[in-house]
């Protein structure tokens, strides 16, 4: 993920600032980014995620 967001990311921000021809609409659609990705993290389930890690390395010990 951190290779696509380096590349989506600044396309992105070109894109915007191209289309509106100013950079604000541009900073405007990174924020949203930042907003979707709290909204998404927000979401996992944190007790669910070590669990299934404790799984998968139980099961590569017993191997």
């Amino acid at each position: 993920m951190e290779k696509f967001s380096a590349i989506i990311g600044p396309l992105i921000f070109a894109f915007a600032a191209t289309v509106f021809g100013q950079s604000r609409p541009a900073i405007v659609s990174l924020i949203l980014f930042f907003i979707v990705g709290g909204w998404l993290l927000s979401r996992v389930n944190i007790a669910e995620g070590q669990r299934v890690a404790r799984e998968e390395d139980a099961a590569l010990a017993a191997r």
